[in-house]
């Protein structure tokens, strides 16, 4: 399936499209708040450059339909607010979605909104089965914005994902397509 560059998705607050280039100034501005990469995988980097090869790879991915990568803005006031991809799985009709918010756009229900939404996405366009997620056990603002979602406990990750040299511990949520209707 061939999804256009222009494709966008549009809720009541936010309009979600393709993150470019451009967008490298809002993320970087993210990363310089303490403790922001702490609950991802990639580490923080040291200059904005450092990210361009990132974009390409979003690009990339795109092109191959292998994942969707969205940047999220307030369209009231024409301002990003995070980023929110949809990754495709390696056993069949799964996908993975991950997010985060910029630490000056927290607590306003947008990643909740915007999960919502690429949910829909991942089930009726991408023609999901099942959608997956997960967080740092520590990471209590993404677990509730994926309970809110309708998500649930699947299993915990002993070694979720390296970073500084220690294992980070995570739980893995899912949903599927029919409980999703419901």
């Amino acid at each position: 399936m061939r999804i256009s560059k222009t494709f966008t998705i549009e809720t009541e607050r936010l309009l979600l499209r393709i993150s470019k280039v451009d967008d490298i100034p809002f993320v970087f501005s993210a990363t310089r708040f303490e403790g922001f990469n702490d609950g991802m995988v990639w580490d923080a980097p040291e200059t904005p450059d450092e990210l361009i090869s990132v974009y390409e790879n979003i690009e990339k991915a795109w092109n191959e339909d292998s994942a969707y990568s969205f940047t999220i803005i307030n369209k009231d006031e024409d301002s990003l607010v995070g980023k929110i991809s949809i990754r495709r799985e390696a056993e069949p009709d799964i996908w993975n979605i991950g997010f985060w918010t910029h630490p000056e756009q927290q607590n306003k229900g947008y990643m909740t909104e915007s999960t919502k939404a690429v949910i829909n996405f991942g089930f009726e366009i991408l023609a999901a089965n099942k959608i997956v997620a997960c967080h740092a056990l520590w990471n209590k603002k993404s677990e509730r914005v994926l309970k809110k979602v309708g998500m649930f406990f699947s299993r915990y990750i002993e070694k979720g994902y390296l970073k500084r040299g220690q294992w980070i511990q995570e739980n893995l949520l899912e949903i599927n397509k029919v409980d999703w209707k419901r």
